[in-house]
Protein backbone atom coordinates (compact mmCIF):
# COMPACT_ATOMS: atom_id res chain seq x y z
CA UNK A 1 0.00 0.00 0.00
CA UNK A 2 2.93 1.98 0.24
CA UNK A 3 1.68 3.64 -3.57
CA UNK A 4 -1.44 4.49 -2.31
CA UNK A 5 -0.08 6.13 0.67
CA UNK A 6 1.92 8.40 -1.20
CA UNK A 7 -0.75 9.36 -4.23
CA UNK A 8 -4.34 9.83 -4.05
CA UNK A 9 -4.59 8.62 -7.72
CA UNK A 10 -4.09 5.06 -7.05
CA UNK A 11 -7.88 4.89 -6.77
CA UNK A 12 -10.33 5.37 -9.93
CA UNK A 13 -13.28 7.72 -10.11
CA UNK A 14 -16.04 6.08 -8.84
CA UNK A 15 -13.50 5.34 -5.67
CA UNK A 16 -12.36 1.77 -6.47
CA UNK A 17 -8.88 1.33 -5.71
CA UNK A 18 -6.28 0.39 -7.83
CA UNK A 19 -5.42 -3.62 -7.17
CA UNK A 20 -1.63 -3.13 -5.62
CA UNK A 21 -0.68 -6.10 -7.12
CA UNK A 22 -2.83 -7.98 -10.20
CA UNK A 23 -3.20 -11.22 -9.72
CA UNK A 24 -0.99 -13.19 -12.25
CA UNK A 25 -3.66 -15.83 -13.29
CA UNK A 26 -7.16 -16.16 -13.34
CA UNK A 27 -10.22 -17.43 -10.71
CA UNK A 28 -11.74 -14.52 -10.15
CA UNK A 29 -9.66 -12.79 -7.86
CA UNK A 30 -9.40 -9.24 -9.27
CA UNK A 31 -8.61 -7.59 -12.74
CA UNK A 32 -5.37 -8.42 -15.14
CA UNK A 33 -2.93 -5.71 -15.68
CA UNK A 34 -4.49 -5.26 -18.51
CA UNK A 35 -7.69 -4.93 -17.38
CA UNK A 36 -6.51 -1.93 -15.58
CA UNK A 37 -4.63 -0.35 -17.86
CA UNK A 38 -7.70 -0.48 -19.94
CA UNK A 39 -9.61 1.13 -17.55
CA UNK A 40 -7.56 3.54 -16.45
CA UNK A 41 -7.43 4.57 -20.21
CA UNK A 42 -11.43 4.38 -20.16
CA UNK A 43 -11.24 7.03 -17.22
CA UNK A 44 -8.78 9.62 -18.66
CA UNK A 45 -8.93 9.68 -22.25
CA UNK A 46 -12.09 9.26 -25.15
CA UNK A 47 -10.80 6.74 -28.15
CA UNK A 48 -11.82 8.74 -31.38
CA UNK A 49 -10.82 7.60 -34.93
CA UNK A 50 -9.12 10.05 -36.81
CA UNK A 51 -10.28 11.37 -40.07
CA UNK A 52 -6.48 10.50 -41.58
CA UNK A 53 -7.71 6.50 -40.41
CA UNK A 54 -5.61 6.23 -37.82
CA UNK A 55 -6.70 5.83 -34.06
CA UNK A 56 -6.30 8.21 -31.05
CA UNK A 57 -7.53 9.11 -27.35
CA UNK A 58 -7.98 12.21 -26.27
CA UNK A 59 -7.61 13.52 -23.17
CA UNK A 60 -11.27 14.15 -20.84
CA UNK A 61 -8.97 16.88 -18.99
CA UNK A 62 -6.25 18.93 -20.21
CA UNK A 63 -5.61 19.70 -23.75
CA UNK A 64 -7.06 18.58 -27.16
CA UNK A 65 -4.17 17.31 -28.02
CA UNK A 66 -4.79 13.63 -29.79
CA UNK A 67 -2.79 10.45 -28.41
CA UNK A 68 -1.89 7.74 -30.98
CA UNK A 69 -2.69 4.84 -30.20
CA UNK A 70 -0.01 2.66 -31.78
CA UNK A 71 2.90 4.79 -31.15
CA UNK A 72 5.59 3.40 -29.33
CA UNK A 73 6.86 6.65 -28.66
CA UNK A 74 7.44 8.67 -25.52
CA UNK A 75 3.92 10.54 -27.00
CA UNK A 76 2.08 7.52 -27.73
CA UNK A 77 -0.34 5.98 -25.58
CA UNK A 78 1.55 3.04 -24.39
CA UNK A 79 4.05 4.93 -22.71
CA UNK A 80 1.37 7.33 -20.95
CA UNK A 81 -0.53 4.57 -19.78
CA UNK A 82 2.95 2.82 -18.42
CA UNK A 83 4.06 5.74 -16.76
CA UNK A 84 0.08 6.41 -15.27
CA UNK A 85 0.19 3.23 -13.76
CA UNK A 86 3.66 3.44 -12.41
CA UNK A 87 2.59 6.65 -10.66
CA UNK A 88 -0.33 4.80 -9.08
CA UNK A 89 0.53 1.39 -8.37
CA UNK A 90 4.56 2.16 -8.02
CA UNK A 91 4.23 -0.73 -10.86
CA UNK A 92 6.15 -1.28 -14.13
CA UNK A 93 3.41 -2.63 -16.71
CA UNK A 94 4.40 -5.78 -18.55
CA UNK A 95 4.97 -5.41 -22.59
CA UNK A 96 2.29 -8.12 -22.71
CA UNK A 97 -0.45 -6.25 -20.81
CA UNK A 98 0.65 -3.22 -23.10
CA UNK A 99 0.00 -4.94 -25.80
CA UNK A 100 -2.94 -6.18 -25.19
CA UNK A 101 -4.61 -3.48 -23.44
CA UNK A 102 -3.71 -0.76 -26.81
CA UNK A 103 -5.36 -3.83 -29.23
CA UNK A 104 -8.42 -3.99 -27.30
CA UNK A 105 -8.81 0.00 -27.48
CA UNK A 106 -7.75 0.28 -30.93
CA UNK A 107 -10.20 -2.32 -31.74
CA UNK A 108 -12.81 0.00 -29.77
CA UNK A 109 -11.47 2.97 -31.70
CA UNK A 110 -11.93 1.69 -35.00
CA UNK A 111 -15.44 0.99 -34.76
CA UNK A 112 -16.60 4.52 -34.28
CA UNK A 113 -17.35 7.18 -37.14
CA UNK A 114 -14.53 9.27 -38.07
CA UNK A 115 -13.36 13.01 -36.74
CA UNK A 116 -11.33 15.65 -37.74
CA UNK A 117 -7.32 15.65 -36.44
CA UNK A 118 -5.40 18.07 -37.15
CA UNK A 119 -1.81 19.15 -38.13
CA UNK A 120 -1.11 22.62 -37.05
CA UNK A 121 -3.59 24.24 -38.70
CA UNK A 122 -7.22 23.24 -38.73
CA UNK A 123 -10.88 24.55 -39.52
CA UNK A 124 -14.44 25.38 -37.06
CA UNK A 125 -16.73 26.48 -38.59
CA UNK A 126 -15.83 30.46 -40.14
CA UNK A 127 -12.63 30.20 -38.38
CA UNK A 128 -9.00 29.23 -38.46
CA UNK A 129 -7.85 27.22 -35.61
CA UNK A 130 -4.10 27.03 -35.08
CA UNK A 131 -1.66 25.01 -32.41
CA UNK A 132 0.35 27.16 -31.00
CA UNK A 133 2.32 23.89 -29.78
CA UNK A 134 2.88 24.71 -25.88
CA UNK A 135 2.16 21.86 -23.16
CA UNK A 136 -1.12 23.75 -22.05
CA UNK A 137 -2.68 23.39 -25.38
CA UNK A 138 -3.34 26.75 -26.46
CA UNK A 139 -4.52 27.85 -29.78
CA UNK A 140 -4.72 30.65 -32.01
CA UNK A 141 -8.38 31.38 -33.04
CA UNK A 142 -8.55 33.40 -36.06
CA UNK A 143 -11.74 34.61 -37.58
CA UNK A 144 -13.24 37.38 -40.14
CA UNK A 145 -13.00 39.91 -37.14
CA UNK A 146 -9.63 39.49 -35.66
CA UNK A 147 -7.48 37.13 -33.45
CA UNK A 148 -7.39 35.99 -30.35
CA UNK A 149 -5.51 33.41 -27.82
CA UNK A 150 -7.45 30.44 -26.55
CA UNK A 151 -6.92 28.24 -23.33
CA UNK A 152 -8.49 25.26 -25.44
CA UNK A 153 -9.01 24.32 -28.78
CA UNK A 154 -12.40 23.58 -30.33
CA UNK A 155 -10.54 21.23 -32.34
CA UNK A 156 -8.71 18.11 -32.08
CA UNK A 157 -4.76 18.26 -33.05
CA UNK A 158 -2.05 15.86 -33.38
CA UNK A 159 1.51 16.48 -32.92
CA UNK A 160 4.84 14.55 -33.72
CA UNK A 161 8.63 14.81 -32.70
CA UNK A 162 8.87 18.09 -35.36
CA UNK A 163 5.91 20.00 -33.39
CA UNK A 164 7.89 23.15 -31.59
CA UNK A 165 5.71 26.01 -29.80
CA UNK A 166 4.70 29.05 -31.89
CA UNK A 167 6.39 32.28 -30.57
CA UNK A 168 3.68 34.61 -28.49
CA UNK A 169 2.26 37.10 -31.37
CA UNK A 170 2.02 40.64 -30.56
CA UNK A 171 -1.31 42.50 -31.30
CA UNK A 172 -1.01 45.50 -33.72
CA UNK A 173 2.36 43.49 -34.84
CA UNK A 174 4.39 44.91 -37.73
CA UNK A 175 6.71 42.86 -40.70
CA UNK A 176 9.13 45.59 -41.04
CA UNK A 177 11.57 43.89 -38.84
CA UNK A 178 11.34 40.52 -40.31
CA UNK A 179 11.22 42.80 -43.93
CA UNK A 180 14.81 43.70 -43.12
CA UNK A 181 16.21 40.07 -42.99
CA UNK A 182 14.59 38.98 -46.26
CA UNK A 183 16.81 39.84 -49.06
CA UNK A 184 13.54 39.62 -51.62
CA UNK A 185 12.67 42.32 -54.11
CA UNK A 186 9.31 43.70 -53.06
CA UNK A 187 7.32 41.77 -55.44
CA UNK A 188 9.14 39.15 -54.11
CA UNK A 189 8.63 39.61 -50.88
CA UNK A 190 4.92 39.93 -51.11
CA UNK A 191 4.40 36.88 -52.95
CA UNK A 192 6.26 35.22 -50.23
CA UNK A 193 4.36 36.64 -47.49
CA UNK A 194 1.35 35.91 -49.94
CA UNK A 195 2.03 31.92 -49.34
CA UNK A 196 2.77 32.34 -45.65
CA UNK A 197 -1.07 33.44 -45.72
CA UNK A 198 -2.33 30.73 -47.79
CA UNK A 199 -0.66 28.50 -45.36
CA UNK A 200 -2.94 28.93 -42.77
CA UNK A 201 -6.05 27.66 -45.13
CA UNK A 202 -6.12 23.98 -44.80
CA UNK A 203 -8.34 23.22 -47.52
CA UNK A 204 -6.68 24.25 -50.54
CA UNK A 205 -3.62 23.27 -52.54
CA UNK A 206 -0.45 25.77 -51.90
CA UNK A 207 2.20 26.33 -54.65
CA UNK A 208 5.86 24.69 -53.77
CA UNK A 209 8.06 28.16 -52.51
CA UNK A 210 10.89 27.54 -54.83
CA UNK A 211 14.12 29.83 -53.56
CA UNK A 212 16.37 30.23 -56.12
CA UNK A 213 19.49 31.68 -56.23
CA UNK A 214 23.30 31.77 -56.14
CA UNK A 215 25.80 31.15 -52.96
CA UNK A 216 25.20 33.51 -50.52
CA UNK A 217 21.66 34.87 -51.01
CA UNK A 218 20.99 33.72 -47.40
CA UNK A 219 17.93 30.70 -49.41
CA UNK A 220 18.05 28.75 -46.31
CA UNK A 221 17.76 31.47 -43.78
CA UNK A 222 15.00 32.97 -45.70
CA UNK A 223 12.63 29.90 -45.37
CA UNK A 224 13.16 29.32 -42.32
CA UNK A 225 11.84 32.79 -41.23
CA UNK A 226 9.44 32.13 -43.34
CA UNK A 227 8.76 28.51 -41.67
CA UNK A 228 8.84 30.27 -38.06
CA UNK A 229 5.45 31.86 -38.96
CA UNK A 230 3.77 28.96 -39.98
CA UNK A 231 4.88 25.35 -38.48
CA UNK A 232 8.08 26.43 -36.33
CA UNK A 233 10.92 22.92 -36.05
CA UNK A 234 13.73 21.74 -35.32
CA UNK A 235 14.56 20.02 -38.78
CA UNK A 236 13.32 23.13 -41.01
CA UNK A 237 16.07 21.86 -43.88
CA UNK A 238 15.61 18.88 -44.78
CA UNK A 239 17.49 16.70 -47.55
CA UNK A 240 15.42 15.01 -50.17
CA UNK A 241 14.09 11.90 -49.29
CA UNK A 242 15.22 8.47 -50.40
CA UNK A 243 12.07 6.79 -51.13
CA UNK A 244 8.25 7.28 -51.23
CA UNK A 245 7.86 5.66 -47.51
CA UNK A 246 10.33 8.09 -45.94
CA UNK A 247 8.67 11.17 -48.00
CA UNK A 248 4.94 9.93 -46.72
CA UNK A 249 6.91 10.14 -43.26
CA UNK A 250 8.49 13.41 -43.53
CA UNK A 251 5.52 14.77 -44.98
CA UNK A 252 3.46 13.23 -41.72
CA UNK A 253 5.08 14.84 -39.06
CA UNK A 254 4.97 18.55 -40.48
CA UNK A 255 1.88 21.10 -41.45
CA UNK A 256 4.70 23.22 -43.79
CA UNK A 257 8.95 21.52 -44.80
CA UNK A 258 11.36 22.33 -46.99
CA UNK A 259 13.93 20.47 -48.54
CA UNK A 260 17.34 22.20 -48.71
CA UNK A 261 19.75 22.68 -51.54
CA UNK A 262 18.13 20.43 -53.95
CA UNK A 263 19.93 19.73 -57.18
CA UNK A 264 17.55 17.07 -58.52
CA UNK A 265 14.48 15.75 -58.41
CA UNK A 266 13.81 12.27 -59.85
CA UNK A 267 10.93 11.29 -61.65
CA UNK A 268 8.89 9.19 -58.52
CA UNK A 269 9.53 12.56 -56.04
CA UNK A 270 8.63 15.28 -59.02
CA UNK A 271 5.01 13.20 -59.07
CA UNK A 272 4.75 12.17 -54.85
CA UNK A 273 5.59 16.73 -55.04
CA UNK A 274 2.83 16.91 -57.21
CA UNK A 275 0.74 14.83 -54.95
CA UNK A 276 1.82 16.10 -51.93
CA UNK A 277 0.78 20.15 -53.24
CA UNK A 278 -3.17 18.33 -54.22
CA UNK A 279 -3.69 15.67 -51.82
CA UNK A 280 -1.72 12.37 -51.60
CA UNK A 281 -2.19 9.17 -50.35
CA UNK A 282 0.52 6.60 -50.11
CA UNK A 283 0.24 2.94 -49.18
CA UNK A 284 2.84 0.94 -47.62
CA UNK A 285 3.04 -2.60 -46.05
CA UNK A 286 3.34 -2.48 -42.58
CA UNK A 287 6.15 -3.97 -41.39
CA UNK A 288 6.50 -7.50 -40.11
CA UNK A 289 3.22 -8.22 -42.49
CA UNK A 290 2.32 -9.58 -45.94
CA UNK A 291 -1.01 -8.45 -45.85
CA UNK A 292 -1.95 -5.27 -43.85
CA UNK A 293 -1.51 -2.18 -45.05
CA UNK A 294 -1.10 1.32 -43.97
CA UNK A 295 -1.89 4.84 -45.39
CA UNK A 296 -0.15 7.84 -45.14
CA UNK A 297 -2.57 10.55 -46.15
CA UNK A 298 -1.87 14.50 -46.50
CA UNK A 299 -1.62 17.77 -48.20
CA UNK A 300 1.18 19.75 -47.38
CA UNK A 301 2.57 23.92 -47.37
CA UNK A 302 6.41 22.41 -49.08
CA UNK A 303 9.24 24.91 -49.88
CA UNK A 304 12.77 24.14 -51.42
CA UNK A 305 15.82 25.57 -51.75
CA UNK A 306 18.37 25.13 -54.47
CA UNK A 307 21.20 27.03 -56.99
CA UNK A 308 20.37 25.29 -59.79
CA UNK A 309 18.47 22.02 -60.71
CA UNK A 310 20.55 19.53 -63.38
CA UNK A 311 17.74 18.80 -65.27
CA UNK A 312 14.52 19.91 -66.87
CA UNK A 313 11.42 19.77 -63.82
CA UNK A 314 8.61 17.95 -65.71
CA UNK A 315 5.50 20.64 -66.53
CA UNK A 316 3.12 19.70 -64.11
CA UNK A 317 5.75 20.32 -61.11
CA UNK A 318 6.39 23.73 -62.56
CA UNK A 319 2.18 23.91 -62.56
CA UNK A 320 2.73 23.90 -58.95
CA UNK A 321 6.16 26.04 -58.12
CA UNK A 322 6.08 29.55 -56.81
CA UNK A 323 9.45 31.08 -57.81
CA UNK A 324 11.24 33.97 -55.81
CA UNK A 325 14.79 35.01 -56.36
CA UNK A 326 16.84 36.59 -53.66
CA UNK A 327 19.45 38.38 -53.80
CA UNK A 328 23.53 38.56 -52.81
CA UNK A 329 24.01 39.56 -49.09
CA UNK A 330 26.22 42.81 -49.25
CA UNK A 331 26.69 42.59 -45.27
CA UNK A 332 26.89 39.05 -44.26
CA UNK A 333 25.49 38.45 -40.72
CA UNK A 334 27.27 36.29 -38.63
CA UNK A 335 24.41 32.89 -37.93
CA UNK A 336 24.24 33.76 -34.22
CA UNK A 337 23.20 37.43 -35.62
CA UNK A 338 20.33 35.92 -37.92
CA UNK A 339 18.93 34.13 -35.43
CA UNK A 340 18.96 36.46 -32.99
CA UNK A 341 17.74 39.31 -35.21
CA UNK A 342 15.02 36.50 -36.26
CA UNK A 343 13.66 35.87 -33.01
CA UNK A 344 13.35 39.22 -32.18
CA UNK A 345 11.55 40.13 -34.98
CA UNK A 346 8.50 37.22 -35.17
CA UNK A 347 6.47 37.92 -32.70
CA UNK A 348 5.70 41.07 -34.13
CA UNK A 349 5.45 39.48 -37.61
CA UNK A 350 3.50 36.54 -36.40
CA UNK A 351 1.00 39.35 -35.11
CA UNK A 352 1.15 41.69 -38.46
CA UNK A 353 0.66 37.78 -40.31
CA UNK A 354 -2.32 36.87 -38.18
CA UNK A 355 -4.37 40.67 -38.89
CA UNK A 356 -3.48 39.53 -42.91
CA UNK A 357 -5.16 36.05 -42.17
CA UNK A 358 -8.13 37.20 -41.02
CA UNK A 359 -8.49 40.32 -43.66
CA UNK A 360 -8.29 37.44 -46.14
CA UNK A 361 -10.75 35.26 -44.14
CA UNK A 362 -12.67 38.31 -44.55
CA UNK A 363 -12.64 39.52 -48.11
CA UNK A 364 -12.51 35.93 -49.71
CA UNK A 365 -16.74 35.36 -49.72
CA UNK A 366 -16.26 39.01 -52.19
CA UNK A 367 -13.71 37.44 -54.23
CA UNK A 368 -13.56 36.27 -57.83
CA UNK A 369 -10.30 35.30 -59.84
CA UNK A 370 -11.28 35.29 -63.83
CA UNK A 371 -9.16 33.33 -65.79
CA UNK A 372 -7.72 31.98 -62.75
CA UNK A 373 -3.99 30.30 -63.06
CA UNK A 374 -3.70 26.74 -62.67
CA UNK A 375 -3.50 26.89 -58.31
CA UNK A 376 -6.63 28.61 -58.75
CA UNK A 377 -7.76 28.72 -54.79
CA UNK A 378 -3.91 30.39 -54.14
CA UNK A 379 -4.78 33.12 -56.83
CA UNK A 380 -8.16 33.70 -54.91
CA UNK A 381 -6.09 34.24 -51.46
CA UNK A 382 -3.50 36.52 -53.59
CA UNK A 383 -6.51 38.52 -54.93
CA UNK A 384 -8.30 38.61 -51.12
CA UNK A 385 -4.97 39.93 -49.45
CA UNK A 386 -4.50 42.26 -52.44
CA UNK A 387 -7.72 43.94 -51.57
CA UNK A 388 -6.20 43.85 -47.63
CA UNK A 389 -3.35 45.12 -47.95
CA UNK A 390 -3.57 47.41 -51.55
CA UNK A 391 -0.60 44.79 -52.98
CA UNK A 392 -0.53 43.43 -57.05
CA UNK A 393 0.26 39.87 -55.25
CA UNK A 394 -2.00 38.11 -57.78
CA UNK A 395 -0.80 40.14 -61.24
CA UNK A 396 2.56 39.47 -59.87
CA UNK A 397 2.02 35.77 -59.41
CA UNK A 398 0.41 35.75 -63.07
CA UNK A 399 3.79 37.32 -64.61
CA UNK A 400 5.44 34.40 -62.43
CA UNK A 401 3.42 31.57 -63.91
CA UNK A 402 4.38 33.04 -67.47
CA UNK A 403 7.85 33.22 -67.27
CA UNK A 404 8.49 29.56 -65.50
CA UNK A 405 5.60 28.56 -68.89
CA UNK A 406 8.53 30.69 -71.00
CA UNK A 407 11.45 28.86 -69.29
CA UNK A 408 10.41 25.60 -70.20
CA UNK A 409 9.28 25.71 -73.17
CA UNK A 410 12.41 27.18 -74.34
CA UNK A 411 14.43 24.26 -74.04
CA UNK A 412 11.86 22.16 -75.86
CA UNK A 413 11.65 22.07 -79.96
CA UNK A 414 8.13 20.98 -79.85
CA UNK A 415 7.03 23.78 -77.78
CA UNK A 416 8.61 26.29 -79.64
CA UNK A 417 7.50 25.04 -83.03
CA UNK A 418 3.84 25.24 -81.48
CA UNK A 419 4.10 28.63 -79.93
CA UNK A 420 5.80 30.04 -83.45
CA UNK A 421 2.55 28.44 -85.23
CA UNK A 422 0.03 30.05 -82.71
CA UNK A 423 1.57 33.30 -82.75
CA UNK A 424 2.38 33.43 -86.52
CA UNK A 425 1.01 36.11 -88.00
CA UNK A 426 -2.03 36.19 -90.71
CA UNK A 427 -1.33 36.61 -93.71
CA UNK A 428 -2.03 40.28 -94.09
CA UNK A 429 0.27 41.14 -91.40
CA UNK A 430 -2.34 41.61 -89.16
CA UNK A 431 -2.68 39.59 -85.43
CA UNK A 432 -2.21 35.86 -85.62
CA UNK A 433 -4.71 33.81 -86.12
CA UNK A 434 -5.73 29.96 -84.97
CA UNK A 435 -4.48 26.86 -86.54
CA UNK A 436 -6.56 23.94 -87.13
CA UNK A 437 -5.86 20.70 -88.99
CA UNK A 438 -4.77 17.02 -88.73
CA UNK A 439 -2.26 15.71 -86.64
CA UNK A 440 -1.10 14.58 -90.22
CA UNK A 441 -0.67 18.37 -91.41
CA UNK A 442 0.41 19.28 -88.01
CA UNK A 443 3.37 17.25 -88.14
CA UNK A 444 4.47 19.15 -91.78
CA UNK A 445 3.48 22.46 -90.45
CA UNK A 446 5.90 22.24 -87.30
CA UNK A 447 8.64 20.95 -90.10
CA UNK A 448 8.17 23.76 -92.02
CA UNK A 449 8.42 26.44 -89.14
CA UNK A 450 11.78 24.31 -87.54
CA UNK A 451 13.29 24.98 -90.99
CA UNK A 452 12.29 28.55 -91.60
CA UNK A 453 14.03 29.37 -87.65
CA UNK A 454 17.15 27.28 -88.03
CA UNK A 455 15.82 24.50 -85.73
CA UNK A 456 16.83 21.02 -85.92
CA UNK A 457 13.49 18.92 -86.62
CA UNK A 458 14.78 15.72 -85.08
CA UNK A 459 12.84 16.41 -82.08
CA UNK A 460 9.66 16.37 -83.37
CA UNK A 461 7.09 13.32 -83.72
CA UNK A 462 7.35 11.67 -86.60
CA UNK A 463 3.94 9.85 -86.97
CA UNK A 464 0.85 10.70 -86.15
CA UNK A 465 0.51 8.10 -82.67
CA UNK A 466 3.10 10.09 -81.14
CA UNK A 467 1.97 13.82 -81.89
CA UNK A 468 -1.02 13.81 -80.00
CA UNK A 469 0.81 12.18 -76.89
CA UNK A 470 3.31 15.01 -77.00
CA UNK A 471 1.38 17.65 -77.80
CA UNK A 472 -0.99 16.60 -74.86
CA UNK A 473 2.17 16.43 -72.49
CA UNK A 474 3.48 20.04 -73.49
CA UNK A 475 -0.62 22.02 -73.60
CA UNK A 476 0.07 22.82 -69.54
CA UNK A 477 3.04 24.97 -70.01
CA UNK A 478 1.86 26.47 -73.41
CA UNK A 479 -1.19 27.20 -71.49
CA UNK A 480 0.81 29.15 -68.83
CA UNK A 481 2.14 31.52 -72.13
CA UNK A 482 -1.38 32.13 -73.72
CA UNK A 483 -1.52 29.04 -76.18
CA UNK A 484 -4.16 26.72 -76.09
CA UNK A 485 -4.55 23.65 -78.01
CA UNK A 486 -7.69 22.07 -78.06
CA UNK A 487 -9.43 18.99 -80.23
CA UNK A 488 -12.79 18.53 -81.71
CA UNK A 489 -14.03 16.22 -84.22
CA UNK A 490 -15.52 16.95 -87.79
CA UNK A 491 -16.69 13.89 -89.69
CA UNK A 492 -14.67 11.28 -89.41
CA UNK A 493 -11.52 13.66 -89.09
CA UNK A 494 -10.19 14.48 -85.22
CA UNK A 495 -8.85 18.26 -85.48
CA UNK A 496 -6.40 20.17 -83.08
CA UNK A 497 -7.07 23.63 -82.45
CA UNK A 498 -3.81 25.95 -81.39
CA UNK A 499 -4.73 29.47 -80.58
CA UNK A 500 -2.92 32.18 -78.98
CA UNK A 501 -4.95 34.30 -76.12
CA UNK A 502 -3.87 37.48 -74.53
CA UNK A 503 -0.56 36.93 -73.29
CA UNK A 504 0.96 37.78 -70.10
CA UNK A 505 4.75 37.08 -71.42
CA UNK A 506 4.54 38.93 -75.00
CA UNK A 507 8.08 37.49 -76.22
CA UNK A 508 8.27 34.30 -77.96
CA UNK A 509 11.06 32.25 -77.61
Amino acid sequence: MEARDRNEDAYFSDGTPIPDKPPTGGGGKGPSQAQILIQMAEEQYRLIRGSDGRTYAVPKLGPSIAVPLASKSGNGMRAKLAASLRRCTGKVASASALADCITVLEGEASELDPEPVFLRMGRHENSIVVDMGTETGQCILITPEGWSIEATSPVIFRRSELTHPLVEPVRGGSLDPLRKLINLTEDDYRLAIGWVVAAYFTDIPHPILFVQGEQGTGKSSLVRALLALVDPQPAADRETPADKREWAIFARASWAFSFDNVTEIPEWLSNSLCKGVTGDAVLQRVLHSDEDITVFSFQRVIAMTTIAIKHELAGDLVDRMLLVEPEVVDERMTEAEVRAARAAALPDALGAVLDLVSGVLRELPHVRVDDAPRMADFARVLAALDRVTGWNTLATYREKVATMGMALIEGNTLAQALYRLATAPSPGGLDSRPWEGTAAELIIALRQICTDAGMPTTALPDDVRAVGRRVREIAPSLRKVGVDIRTRKSGSKRLLRIVKHDAHHPHQP
